[in-house]
């Protein structure tokens, strides 16, 4: 099983490469926003990164994980808000 610091470097490499990729710096750091307007990432960038997330937990589990999906927003908190709540949502639907 993989454990959240785990997901958490996931999160933090798929960050570090649209960093790369757009000239940007999005920090690595797990309150960093990433929906919202406190956020640095566009909407687009945030799909980016959500694909690149789900793709890197594929290959590392062999399990595919959909992250955007209708429970992802119909829940109260967003999974989407910062990095921890993200890696807390993947490792959520990893253990189901």
């Amino acid at each position: 099983m993989i454990d959240k610091n785990v997901i958490v470097e996931i999160i933090f490499q798929c960050i570090e490469d649209i960093n790369n990729e757009n000239g940007i710096d999005i920090a690595k750091d797990l309150n960093t926003k990433l929906f919202g307007s406190d956020s640095e990432l566009d909407s687009i960038l945030l799909v980016n990164l959500i694909v690149a997330v789900e793709e890197n937990i594929e290959e590392l589990s062999g399990k595919y994980i959909p992250i955007a999906d209708e429970r992802a927003f119909s829940l109260e908190d967003s999974p989407f808000k910062s990095i921890e709540t993200l890696a807390d949502y993947i490792k959520v639907l990893l253990n189901e």
